[in-house]
């Protein structure tokens, strides 16, 4: 007897063989056909057989468990619903809040400046060569009007994100052959931030120097695509750290060896962009035998005292319920990212600086002050609710970043990656400091700009080797990435160590 296959899945409708649907519609004749029918009577019962098989197998409805998840799932969307308007509700009243506080104290720290003449600007002279440039939040507009190509390429993470990444190089000189450099936002950021220095960017200076550039983006940071999930879905925005670290950063690294030709690849990361490397070495320890070496910007391992401060001891200390209350579990105030769509580019530079400059001290000193509104095009940008609390949970509460350093390794077959690392003194967000002193045997005077040896590094990474510390006077948090001096501060000891990383 021929049969139709058993479907066990809860999103396929469940069959029976023939001869269980033959039965069954036996039963459902109980009260008409059936109930005239003698069992003793072969010929009659031959006949409803006969009958019976003329008829098309009867389908069975869908089974139970899939209507019970569709109904669980619709419950989850509305809850998600419901919890975002009023976490919407609660935050905006103290969003306008914080705007209000943190225009006063910027203002207040400006006029304070120019009538002390605390500040010295030498970069005003550049304040007046006005390129010709458009505003706008398409990165690769930046990289054509200033003579270089930007090839868009899409990754795909293990768990299904798709994310953007961008292949940068002058226009008449092919990459292939060149060695590969990639460079790590940081948060609330996008690769956008590399390009925005007119012909000073880190992104064009490395093109320049020979190598095969490529700028990162994290997941949700240059769009919403996923392979099976929406923007829409709860599941989409529920990654943190973690999946930077071992997701992200990972799916970025292998694209651009495979790309490349190249084995190995030069890592520059700043802020976030430093950690979830870290967490990737940290959890994936094999990682370290992809990288030529390993520049940090501002690496975000350590707070500084920024932490301590109001309002962001306020956000540090909210309990995990009144977070997810004000905030949510999708994204993070997504009311950012829509404002900056819809207001103007020079209003919305001057509230988005105001905040960011209240909260995380990003100040303009060493900026040509003209291309913030630039800056601010590209920043902020969409994160998790979640990312945000782990950060909270770790850099914030404890004074160290989440997952980094949590798994002891053998440091014995390691590959050594060269480490570099540059921070400001001015940097009161993260302690640069703190990083470089917790590994074990650093013979680096912080006092100067000299190398510095962590040979039997085995406290946090093992498979690291520091060998130069750069301490910038007075630089703060963004300075190594929109500082307008990196030609003279930071690229000539940039380009020289990247000359020396580890290529074979």
């Amino acid at each position: 007897m021929r049969s139709i296959e058993l479907l066990d899945s809860d999103d396929k409708d469940t069959y029976f063989t023939e001869e269980e649907n033959e039965d069954k519609r036996v039963l459902s004749y109980d009260s008409g056909v059936n109930s005239s029918i003698n069992d003793d009577d072969d010929d009659d019962k031959s006949t409803l057989e006969e009958m019976m098989d003329l008829l098309p197998p009867k389908r069975v409805p869908a089974d139970r468990k899939k209507v019970q998840r569709i109904k669980r799932g619709l419950l989850k969307r509305i809850i998600i619903d419901i919890q975002a308007i009023i976490s919407m509700t609660l935050s905006l009243p103290i969003l306008i809040v914080l705007v209000l506080l943190a225009i006063y104290k910027t203002t207040k720290t400006h006029v304070l400046d120019v009538l002390y003449h605390k500040t010295e600007r030498s970069q005003d002279i550049l304040e007046n060569a006005l390129p010709d440039e458009d505003i706008t939040q398409d990165e690769t507009y930046y990289a054509e009007k200033w003579g270089y190509i930007s090839e868009k390429h899409e990754v795909v993470t293990e768990d299904g994100y798709i994310i953007i990444i961008y292949r940068l190089y002058r226009k008449g000189c092919k990459p292939s052959g060149r060695k590969p450099v990639l460079i790590g936002h940081g948060l609330f950021q996008c690769s956008g931030a590399f390009v925005l220095n007119e012909e000073k960017s880190i992104a064009f200076t490395l093109a320049d120097a020979g190598y095969d550039v490529w700028v990162g983006n994290n997941r949700a940071i240059a769009g919403y695509d996923h392979i099976s999930l929406s923007y829409k879905d709860p599941e989409y925005w529920d990654w943190g750290l973690k999946e930077l670290g071992i997701y992200d950063f990972k799916a970025m690294l292998d694209h651009v060896r495979e790309y490349s030709g190249y084995s190995k690849v030069a890592y520059i990361g700043h802020s976030q962009g430093n950690a979830q490397a870290f967490i990737g070495l940290s959890l994936c320890p094999e990682i370290a035998s992809k990288l030529s070496c390993f520049v940090a910007l501002a690496p975000a391992i350590f707070s500084g005292s920024l932490v301590n401060t109001y309002p962001l001891r306020l956000l540090i200390n909210l309990n995990d319920w009144l977070y997810s209350m004000l905030f949510g579990t999708a994204a993070f105030l997504p009311v950012m990212t829509v404002v900056q769509t819809i207001m103007h580019p020079r209003l919305f530079c001057f509230l988005a600086y105001c905040m960011f400059s209240y909260l995380f001290s990003w100040w303009d000193s060493h900026w040509v002050r003209r291309r913030k509104v630039k800056y601010f095009q590209f920043t902020p940008r969409p994160v998790s609710a979640r990312l945000i609390a782990d950060w909270i949970a770790g850099w914030g509460k404890t004074g160290k970043c989440l997952y980094v350093g949590e798994h002891k390794h053998d440091n014995t077959q390691m590959d050594k990656v060269p480490l570099i690392v540059f921070y400001g003194t001015a940097d009161y967000l993260v302690d640069g400091e703190q990083f470089v002193r917790s590994f074990d045997d650093c013979e680096h005077r912080l006092t100067d700009t000299k190398e510095a040896s962590s040979k039997n590094n085995t406290t946090m990474f093992p498979m690291l080797d520091l060998v130069h510390v750069e301490r910038i006077d007075g630089y703060e948090h963004m300075d190594t990435i929109w500082g307008h001096n990196n030609h003279k501060t930071t690229y000539p000891i940039l380009l020289k160590q990247l000359k020396q990383a580890k290529w074979e």
